[in-house]
């Protein structure tokens, strides 16, 4: 009996040791601080029954019913657990203390192996607006001086409140890397008058799945199946991140703000969009469809719309890559028309120059400028593309029938960047391959004119590209040409001389001078047939009930003739006119080449001083031939 006594003795103590271990005695409760507009209270510290009798600070705890007011932010939480500290009691205190301490500071003496809350309530007054979010299934891992190394949110939810309706947004996981809390929690804390504080890494890396977006007052419903960034750097703004998120919010209200607020506004923009860079950012998988509220008296009802983008990615520049921000896979319509976009790209483009120039205004109204001033708000645009569009439309022309409009596009790109003075000195832009299905019941006179022709649609491709070099004072025009398919195309090349800086000056008068002094030093015109002189002669020859080749003939007699008669008997008219008639009669390519007889150039004052054409052209050594 003795042996099963003490053997039963034993096994109850044990069991009531190891149900000790599992209590959690509360030992501080009611907590409340408040300083410096923050607010902290805390219904219940509780720490293991086995670390309050055995240790003078627990290594783990927990909080309930946590509250914390910080600026425009509340945070609650009904429980918040601390396991792994690696701090003393007295600096876990110090974060839930009343002293006048910022509260990055405080975060700075946190560390922890992980702090985990079942879900953790925030709500943010934005001027009228309330936003309310809902972090569920929180953990913080490796929390050093307030330094997160990896933070993981099983979902979270959003709700913002507005006059016009409700905007409510939810998130898968969230996953973020090496979170600088202490820097985040500066940056709407701090107010930087003189807006040059160093940028700060806020966080490593981030990635957000699922993310779902309904506007019930515009009736916008948006979906993203994932959101990756990585390298994003903050600096505080000069009325910090809260004040300044709080004064956009209420400039967002109104309808017709003061000349003061919307100084201040281009002043708050201007400050914000300095604030923060981002090293890489992606989203990928959107679906988005927007439902127009009908309006009764309306005789025609709104249809909705929707559409898909694959992939909208953003890097940022460095040293020796310029910024890149891309579209990729778009498609939008609705009832009556559909628009796809296979790529939208823009490389090399900044908008350091408008946000220097506009902080450099200090508040002065920008229609109050002058040509100089404008000119520093230029952003640089660098190289914007555009490929694979294909648009479907009805086209409703007034009187007429509604007939459906078909356009695609290969490519369309435009760059302009190497700025003086706001203006590009290096431009080329680009359109290959527009084709538009010209409508059958069109009043345009030019529509009308190529359908006579036989043309069904219009497939047209046109390219400029310029380029000033400073060293030689010279603009090199490299190519401006324009092509239609089944039609032909014409081509200019040359070079133009005395081109200096005046061009670029923001002074009118002065670039105007300077555009007068430059000039031209060589031209070559190509022109090349391709069906549209052939379709014309067989119109003509129908009209004049003939046939196309007895025209072809007759104009190729008649062109020496009519160009003499436009610009003198002189060996260049003559050269001339004996190659277009040539071109006439076996269509192909002609070739034409200028070169001013003066060694200088042939300049504006060349054209506007003589009589007529003709003096223009004795100026000029002119060859031609058709190959």
């Amino acid at each position: 009996m003795g042996l099963r006594y003490r053997a039963g003795v034993c096994a109850l103590a044990l069991m009531v040791g190891s149900a000790a271990l599992q209590l959690e005695p509360a030992v501080v409760r009611d907590l409340v601080s408040d300083a410096g507009g923050q607010r902290f209270s805390v219904g219940t510290i509780r720490v293991p029954l086995w670390s309050a009798a055995f240790a003078q600070s627990a290594d783990s705890f927990s909080l309930d019913n946590v509250r914390f007011t910080w600026g425009d932010f509340t945070y609650e939480a009904k429980r918040v657990d601390f396991s792994g500290v690696t701090v003393s009691r007295a600096d876990v205190e110090a974060l839930f203390s009343a002293a006048p301490e910022p509260l990055a500071d405080r975060l700075m003496r946190i560390g922890a192996k992980q702090v985990t809350s079942p879900e953790i309530k925030v709500t943010q007054k934005l001027g009228k607006e309330t936003q309310t979010i809902f972090y569920r299934n929180v953990s913080l891992n490796d929390v050093v001086q307030g330094q997160i190394a990896s933070a993981l949110i099983g979902a979270m939810a959003m709700e913002k409140t507005g006059p016009k309706g409700n905007t409510l947004f939810s998130y898968g996981q969230i996953t973020v890397s090496d979170l600088n809390t202490p820097a985040f929690v500066r940056l709407y804390e701090t107010k930087d008058a003189s807006a040059a504080a160093p940028m700060t890494r806020i966080y490593g890396a981030i990635t957000m799945d699922n993310l779902d977006m309904v506007d019930t007052g515009e009736n916008i419903s948006l979906q993203i199946a994932r959101v990756n960034g990585r390298n994003v750097m903050a600096r505080p703004t000069k009325d910090s991140w809260s004040g300044t998120m709080a004064f956009l919010s209420e400039m967002g209200t109104k309808d017709d703000p003061s000349s003061e607020e919307q100084t201040r506004l281009t002043a708050t923009v201007v400050d914000l969009l300095g604030a923060f860079d981002v090293g890489f950012m992606e989203a990928t998988g959107f679906q988005f469809k927007a439902t127009p509220k009908q309006d009764p008296t309306a005789k025609d009802d709104k249809s909705p719309s929707s559409g898909r983008i694959e992939r909208i990615a953003y890097t940022g520049g460095t040293g020796s890559q310029p910024a890149d921000m891309r579209l990729e896979g778009l498609e939008a319509g609705d009832r009556d028309s559909r628009v796809k976009v296979g790529a939208v790209s823009l490389t090399g483009f900044s908008i350091a120059p408008t946000l220097a120039g506009l902080t450099a205004l200090q508040g002065k109204p920008i229609a109050d400028l002058d040509q100089a001033a404008i000119r520093t708000l230029i952003p640089t645009l660098g190289t914007l593309r555009f490929s694979g569009v294909d648009i479907d439309a009805v086209s409703k022309e007034d009187g007429g029938k509604p007939e459906r409009t078909h356009v695609t596009m290969d490519d369309f790109e435009i760059t302009a960047d190497k700025p003086l003075n706001g203006l590009p000195t290096n431009v080329r832009i680009e359109q290959r391959n527009l084709v538009v299905t010209l409508p059958s019941n069109s009043t345009d006179d030019l529509v009308k004119e190529l359908a006579a022709l036989g043309y069904k649609t219009l497939n047209s491709s046109f390219l400029v590209a310029a380029a000033w070099n400073e060293s030689a004072n010279e603009i090199a025009l490299k190519e401006v040409s324009v092509q239609g398919q089944d039609m032909g195309s014409l081509s200019v090349t040359g070079t133009i001389g005395n081109a200096t800086r005046d061009l670029f000056s923001p002074d009118e008068a002065t670039a105007a001078a300077a555009l007068i002094g430059a000039k031209a030093k060589s031209a070559d015109v190509v022109v090349e047939d391709r069906g549209l002189l052939g379709r014309y002669l067989a119109q003509a020859a129908k009209e004049q009930k003939t046939t196309p080749e007895a025209l072809r003939t007759i104009y190729a007699s008649a062109a020496p003739f009519v160009v003499s008669s436009m610009m003198g008997n002189s060996e260049q008219a003559k050269t001339l006119g004996q190659a277009i008639g040539r071109f006439i009669a076996k269509p192909g390519k002609l070739v034409v080449h200028a070169q001013p007889k003066n060694p200088s150039g042939f300049g504006v004052m060349d054209a506007v001083l003589a009589s007529d054409p003709k003096e223009a052209l004795a100026k000029l050594n002119i060859t031609a031939k058709v190959e």
